[in-house]
């Protein structure tokens, strides 16, 4: 389909996109992967939304939201795949009820993020009921494909020998992971008796042991 080059050719600057997107102008079908087309539209919706978590304001960062959005086309197009087989599994039941809990949980969190709903909604150009009309079809998507990958793995057992097997085999290309440590503090005064001090010791030193 020659993508990257279409992406190229139809990304302009952040704001102008935005505008005719909140006013609700010209929309064009970007790929379609099987029967589901993929909108430009939807594409710049879920990319706002991850600059958005990510605390990147495109009309400042217009080549990283840039980036966002290639991303999020590829990532439509894996998903629109992955749904394809999935909508043909009659194992897999999505109802409106999981669908609408899903919504409400990631919007939450989107409302968060922003500080408030008002914060959001000027963020992404539209009212909350607007974003879960436009959103209520991809969170569906979403728990179909969640649905379709856990039936494909949850059968699957992976022993500690073959885990060492595989990091024998691919150690040298495997990132390194640096060193990180966490730990909490509590501190509650309190006065011991005797007896209570005895136990204590007794306890660490068994412990150190």
């Amino acid at each position: 389909f020659a993508l990257s080059n279409i992406i190229k050719t139809n990304c302009v600057c952040f704001i102008y996109i935005a505008c005719l997107f909140s006013q609700g102008l010209v929309d064009k079908i970007i790929t379609i992967v099987g029967s589901h087309p993929i909108l430009h539209s939807e594409i710049l919706q879920q990319a706002q939304m991850i600059a958005m978590s990510r605390h990147i304001d495109p009309s400042t960062n217009p080549l990283v939201f840039q980036t966002i959005y290639d991303e999020t086309l590829n990532n439509m197009i894996n998903q629109m795949i992955v749904l394809e087989v999935a909508e043909k599994d009659t194992n897999i039941v999505v109802t409106e009820e999981d669908v609408e809990k899903a919504l409400n949980q990631r919007i939450e969190s989107f409302i968060q993020q922003a500080g408030s709903t008002e914060e959001f909604e000027k963020m992404v150009g539209m009212s909350l009921r607007k974003v879960k009309s436009e959103y209520w079809d991809e969170i569906r998507n979403m728990l179909f494909i969640e649905q379709y990958k856990f039936s494909l793995i949850q059968n699957i057992n992976i022993s500690r020998v073959e885990v060492n097997n595989f990091y024998i085999s691919y150690k040298d290309s495997l990132p390194i992971i640096p060193e990180h440590y966490d730990f909490s503090v509590i501190e509650l005064p309190h006065s011991f008796g005797d007896k209570s001090k005895k136990e204590a010791y007794i306890f660490l030193d068994s412990l150190k042991n």
